[in-house]
């Protein structure tokens, strides 16, 4: 019986962290910049400003609006935009291919609204309607809401996505203040790090290993107290050393705004967990538009995935402990 449940459990937690995995990786690819909201949409000139002073970036805004066929008409959400469309949806097609940066003739809607539509998955090549403009289907995206991705240059934009750079990611309030100079952008009512959601399901997803190593550290550690000298030393010595080359690698990867001048700040760590909070939930509390529904989905599934991997974990550990 003790065999068959500890089975189970690795089964489960194999499953569980495959899981956690690929949500992780998914949820990665949609967070490749800095999403500025608005209130009040931009105006056509600051618009036309940003994108001649800075270029690269990608504006757009949801809306509802009729979309016809020769046969069918119905009411679905849009998401109008101008630039690059992977920044708007965050994911790829299942059918046919997004939109190109310069492609204003095309458009990619949703499983679900293909189905509505055309009674098929599988429309690439079609046509539809919208506000007498006629738009071909590049591609076709999984969704269950209806929705259609629609290039325009003249919606009223409330968003706009800055593309990471290696930048960015040392400093990412710094990097969005020259990017706001520089574009003549004005300060936006929210700034979006998905960058913080992506790191944050990854290190949520890492989180049976790291649950291993801590225990087979506390493990390791009261085994070598019982040694005597001079193993104990040497090996102690070993550990300490591989540590201390190590370090510089692990430092090397963190974002340098995550790295304290002096470790023994205690004030520095107090207001970088006031920063990363306030991130969190400006993400969490903004009014949610395009892929953001998404995010925020998929990191309170990982959040959850994360407490059955620990549950797991905790229970190997309690089966597995020899009897004394």
């Amino acid at each position: 019986m003790r065999r068959a449940v500890i089975g189970l459990a690795m089964l489960l937690l194999l499953l569980i962290s495959i899981i956690g995995m690929r949500n992780a990786n998914s949820l990665s690819q949609r967070c490749r910049s800095v999403s500025l909201r608005y209130r009040q949409p931009l105006t056509t000139e600051t618009v036309s400003t940003a994108q001649q002073r800075q270029p690269g970036l990608t504006f757009w805004t949801q809306d509802s609006a009729l979309i016809q066929t020769g046969l069918h008409q119905i009411q679905s959400n849009v998401l109008y935009y101008q630039g690059d469309a992977f920044l708007v949806l965050g994911q790829d097609c299942c059918s046919g291919e997004l939109p190109a940066l310069l492609d204003t003739s095309g458009c990619a809607i949703s499983t679900a609204l293909a189905r509505e539509l055309f009674g098929s998955e599988e429309v690439a090549g079609l046509s539809l309607l919208l506000e007498d403009s006629s738009f071909t289907v590049r591609g076709v995206f999984q969704s269950s809401e209806l929705l259609a991705l629609i290039p325009r240059n003249d919606a009223g934009f409330t968003a706009v996505e800055l593309p990471y750079s290696e930048d960015a990611r040392q400093d990412p309030a710094a990097w969005v203040d020259v990017q706001l100079a520089a574009s003549g952008l004005p300060e936006p009512d929210w700034q979006l790090y998905t960058g913080l959601c992506s790191a944050l399901v990854k290190i949520l997803a890492w989180l049976p290993l790291t649950f291993a190593f801590v225990v087979l550290t506390f493990s390791a550690l009261h085994k070598l107290a019982s040694w005597t000298f001079p193993a104990r030393d040497a090996v102690l010595f070993v550990v300490l050393l591989a540590v201390a080359a190590a370090l510089p690698a692990l430092l090397a990867v963190r974002p340098s705004w995550l790295i304290p001048s002096r470790w023994s700040d205690f004030s520095w760590w107090g207001q970088t967990a006031q920063t990363l909070g306030r991130r969190l939930e400006t993400f969490l509390l903004a009014p949610g538009m395009g892929r953001d529904l998404a995010i925020k989905t998929g990191l309170l599934a990982q959040a959850g995935i994360g407490f059955l991997q620990c549950v797991l974990c905790e229970l190997l550990r309690c089966t597995l402990r020899p009897n004394t």
